[in-house]
């Protein structure tokens, strides 16, 4: 007699994909993934924005939400799938200067722009002649003619831009009395 032993190994690797990850205008890229075991070889799916597809941690920058699989194959042949989903907001922000205005020796200042949006900053360039430049309505009264433009930051990070001409009209009317009259006792009155 004689034995023999066939040993079975199916057990399944380890894939883990890691946690879901945010990317915006400032977070541009992030690691996914978790840390390599030994024996096993990592294949990442789609390719697309992954640094490579043959590592246990990509370094992943997808330019639209993508869910990525991570297929893992053990030393012994099994393999197994792991899932993460990284979600893209590089949505603009709604930036609206508001419409033209314009001053003149009556009306010698206005409030521009529009009203603000919760989480957005706002910047206004030139500084000349704003009441502030870090709000979202600041008021403007420039001496010349003068384009302002906001610059609008969204909560992700992701910035948009517009513009408002303020118009200065300040030249004087012309002012003529006429030529100065004499009365006397035949000429009593004169048109001036």
């Amino acid at each position: 007699t004689d034995v023999v032993v066939v040993n079975v190994n199916t057990t399944l690797p380890t894939a883990n994909a890691g946690s879901n990850k945010n990317l915006n205008c400032t977070t541009t890229s992030s690691t996914i993934g978790t840390t390599a075991i030994a024996g096993n070889s990592y294949s990442w799916s789609p390719a697309t924005g992954l640094s490579a597809t043959n590592v246990a941690m990509p370094t992943a920058s997808p330019s639209a939400t993508t869910v990525y699989t991570v297929t893992v194959t053990g030393s012994n042949g099994c393999t197994a799938t792991s899932t993460v989903t990284v979600n893209v907001n590089t949505t603009p922000p709604t930036a609206d200067a508001g419409v033209d205005k314009n001053l003149n020796c009556t009306t010698t200042s206005t409030t521009i722009g529009t009203t603000a949006i919760a989480g957005n900053s706002y910047s206004w360039s030139p500084a000349t002649g704003l009441s502030a430049t870090n709000v979202a309505m600041p008021t403007a009264n420039p001496s010349a003619t003068t384009t302002y433009t906001v610059t609008v930051t969204g909560t992700n990070g992701c910035t948009a831009t517009d513009a408002v001409v303020v118009n200065v009209s300040t030249i004087s009317p012309v002012a003529d009395a006429g030529n100065d009259k004499s009365l006397n006792c035949t000429t009593t009155s004169a048109t001036i």
